[in-house]
């Protein structure tokens, strides 16, 4: 864990914070790069950068306020300042893809029209290697936390956001270092694919198959509180969370457009 990275005076900068500034940083620099080879205008590419940036944290922590106001309704109603307090924290990732994904369809067809999909294809490269970062961070804060392990590489948090964490005395598996590598995998099939597409929109729709993967699995150990349930079960693996069966809508939506744009990309050439 990594609590903190610097500390002056009253100033303290998280090592979730750290994390997140830097996944930031590489997603605007590998999204920028690739556009460039790409022959698209600087001034353009740095605009959706610096709005996609902003679009993607506001929908990542207003779907991290829904998600911890129906946690316990009627307690927030009555103390909506401690809602507002739990925006503090990073949000949920999937707000955050909803947002973005919003932004860039409304950008792209108005800056960009007919070369949405190139640019869809370099952003999920980016998205890839920021996610990578954004887990590092989770593991830094001891969010996003497994369940308990007796592996040789299970971990203790004695932390979490300041706070003693709720399996301080445990092993508990580091799903977030899990999903960080693979995260990191994926970034790499997805850049070493890119110059070797066989059609636009190739990368975006691998890029839902695989992250719906990964995170339907990775769901399987995650034992953090605010996950929500559409089949609740004794057993982890005969339930289905809500971001396990958002997971499932990426993989099968992935695969539809996958086919759908390759038929498209067949009749253009």
């Amino acid at each position: 864990m990594l609590p903190e990275v610097l500390k002056i005076g009253s100033f303290t900068l998280s090592g979730y914070s750290f994390f997140y500034i830097l996944g930031i940083i590489f997603v605007s620099l590998v999204v920028f790069i690739l556009s460039r080879l790409e022959k698209f205008d600087s001034v353009e590419i740095l605009n959706l950068i610096i709005f996609g940036i902003i679009s993607g944290i506001a929908g990542a922590k207003l779907y991290g306020l829904v998600m911890v106001f129906f946690t316990n309704p009627a307690f927030y109603l009555k103390e909506p300042s401690k809602l507002l307090k739990s925006m503090s924290g990073g949000g949920v990732f999937y707000g955050g893809v909803v947002a973005l994904a919003l932004f860039g369809v409304f950008y792209t067809r108005r800056y960009f029209r007919g070369s949405e999909w190139k640019i869809f294809d370099i952003a999920v490269i980016g998205g890839a290697l920021g996610h990578m970062f954004g887990r590092i961070g989770c593991f830094s804060a001891g969010c996003c936390y497994g369940v308990p392990t007796e592996l040789p590489w299970g971990i203790k948090f004695p932390f979490q956001g300041g706070r003693p964490h709720p399996f301080s005395d445990t092993f508990i598996h580091p799903t977030q270092l899990y999903e960080a590598l693979l995260n990191f995998i994926n970034f790499l099939f997805l850049l070493l694919l890119w110059r070797k597409k066989k059609f636009h929109g190739q990368i975006f729709a691998l890029y839902l198959i695989n992250y719906g993967m990964i995170r339907f699995f990775v769901e399987f150990l995650r034992n953090d509180g605010g996950r929500g349930y559409i089949i609740k079960s004794s057993s982890k693996f005969l339930s289905l969370s809500i971001p396990q069966l958002i997971s499932v809508l990426l993989i099968v939506s992935g695969i539809i457009l996958y086919k759908q744009l390759k038929v498209k990309g067949k009749k253009n050439d």
